[in-house]
């Protein structure tokens, strides 16, 4: 099982990925600043949907590299991580429009 958080400057977002790459779970929600207790909360939920199970994580977003770095946890840039599954998902595109908060 694969987590991504990404950790942006308004919002937390995560996805769970099963070992074929199917999307399994994902979260939105706006952080108000207040990104701590929210990804704990967050976290919580993914504990009951998934108990017992230890994803490969990784980070993402505006504020997911101090957290990352804090946390000794991966980072991957957003950038990448959306050119990575455009080509898987939809090879062949040409253009993504990306918009931060």
């Amino acid at each position: 099982m694969k987590l991504g958080i990404d950790v942006g400057s308004t919002t937390l977002k995560c996805a769970v990925l099963d070992e074929n790459g199917a999307l399994l779970y994902s979260e939105y929600m706006r952080h108000y600043s207040r990104i701590a207790e929210n990804l704990g909360q967050m976290l919580g939920r993914l504990a009951e949907r998934f108990p017992g199970e230890e994803p490969a994580l990784s980070l993402s977003g505006s504020a997911g590299m101090g957290l990352a770095d804090e946390l000794g946890l991966p980072f991957v840039q957003e950038v990448y991580a959306e050119r990575v599954a455009v080509r898987r998902l939809m090879p062949g595109t040409d253009v993504v429009v990306e918009l931060g908060g």
